[in-house]
């Protein structure tokens, strides 16, 4: 029999009783956290699940002895980010376009918020250094950029050039370790098998993130992953 977790408005699994124990064990769930089965109808705490079996308390020093901060950090239940339809998403893209280039802050935010998420999936600040190095690189080249175009420079018009590819180097490098980020985590900590395409990847970035992570929200509610 499997159980969902759930705790405030986050809710997790299914897990396996073998499963569920072992989160308790690790502290990653605890006993007054509310679970339910398939064949039940109302939530109630993890302790009436697990009945008379032993439980390690989670704040008992030493339980992750011999883990290093990151491996720790990799092992936690972590909440998903705001569940954004990808879609909405799509159309910021679409609309960044004159006269609606403001839009493009909210594309540069979201990108921002993933790598953030992707950084608490996998206790590392890559992907998040990265999504903050794009728009910097984008403001820096375009104001050198500017400053040629002013004084009739050739060598700060080349420098915004490549201030600017820079910037959109890291945006895809970025998208990659969110991606790197998310097949680690769900197919180790929530094992759902998760694969996500490179090519996708590279040609979609953050809009093909947030389709699986709608997915993933999906499946932390149905149980079914589609």
């Amino acid at each position: 029999m499997n159980y969902r977790i759930k705790r405030g408005d986050q809710e997790f699994g299914p897990y396996s009783l073998a499963d569920l124990q072992q989160y308790v064990l690790s502290g990653h769930v605890l006993t007054d956290d509310l679970a339910q089965s398939e064949g039940m109808s109302e939530w109630i705490p993890v302790a009436q699940i697990l009945g008379d079996i032993p439980i390690l308390p989670a704040s008992q020093p030493g339980i992750y002895a011999g883990l290093d901060s990151n491996a720790e950090f990799a092992r936690q239940i972590v909440p998903l980010p705001p569940n954004l339809p990808w879609p909405v998403l799509l159309l910021t893209y679409i609309a960044e376009f004159k006269p609606f280039q403001f839009l493009a802050i909210f594309s540069v935010v979201w990108s921002m918020i993933q790598a953030n998420w992707a950084r608490k999936l996998s206790g590392k600040n890559t992907a998040l250094v990265l999504m903050c190095m794009y728009p910097a690189g984008l403001f820096c080249g375009v104001a050198a950029a500017g400053v040629g175009g002013v004084t009739g420079n050739p060598a700060f018009a080349g420098l915004g050039g490549l201030l600017i590819f820079a910037g959109i180097i890291c945006l895809i490098i970025g998208n990659f370790k969110i991606r790197d980020a998310m097949e680690e985590y769900y197919n180790t900590v929530e094992d759902i098998s998760l694969s996500l395409s490179g090519v996708m990847i590279f040609f979609f970035g953050i809009i093909y993130i947030q389709f699986h992570i709608n997915r993933i929200a999906r499946w932390k509610k149905t149980g079914v992953l589609s």
